[in-house]
């Protein structure tokens, strides 16, 4: 059932949203959790009667999907852009949702985030700290031909992180409602 699949999903965002705001990570059992429900979901959901090769299949597709958007958003985590539990909740929400509906969730998150910094640089008056930190990065890696980390705790603090489970969370619910 389409409501039972995106009530779930928003549940498992919910709580990834809570653990992103609260500890700034989202723990692995967590998604472990909400994997073998989407699973199990994607098995039930199928509508086919009940078989071995059908469920394998099905199950099958929804890992399918994670590991596509894993190695999709993998560079921006190793390049410390996004955070891991992102890379995470991005990849339930196609599990969930499928590639085209779950890119346009996600999109719909990325552009919530994308806002949510404007306003943040705009009201903390960092817009010009962070343009600069952004082109020397840009500057390094062009120099050093290294590509190295953009995000590091210890240089830029938790100040300029946006917890981007909030978003993701908007973005899909977004993405739910808005009718088509």
């Amino acid at each position: 059932d389409f409501i039972a699949q995106n009530l779930i999903l928003l549940l498992v965002l919910a709580a990834g949203a809570y653990y992103d705001v609260r500890e700034h990570r989202i723990p692995n059992w967590w998604v472990a959790i909400s994997m073998v429900c989407g699973i199990l979901l994607a098995m039930v959901e199928s509508g086919v009667p009940p078989e071995t090769a059908v469920y394998l299949k099905e199950g099958g597709l929804f890992l399918a999907r994670m590991l596509a958007v894993t190695a999709l958003f993998f560079p921006l985590f190793f390049f410390r852009m996004i955070g891991a539990g992102d890379v995470k909740l991005a990849a339930l929400i196609c599990g969930y949702s499928g590639l085209t509906a779950g890119a346009a969730a996600i999109g719909l998150g990325f552009l919530i985030g994308a806002f949510w910094s404007f306003l943040k640089m705009m009201v903390k008056g960092s817009f010009h700290e962070r343009f600069d930190h952004l082109t020397a990065y840009i500057r390094r890696i062009y120099h050093t031909k290294k590509i190295t980390a953009y995000y590091d705790f210890a240089r830029d603090g938790a100040e300029a992180v946006i917890p981007l489970g909030v978003c993701l969370l908007f973005g899909t619910m977004a993405f739910i409602m808005i009718p088509g």
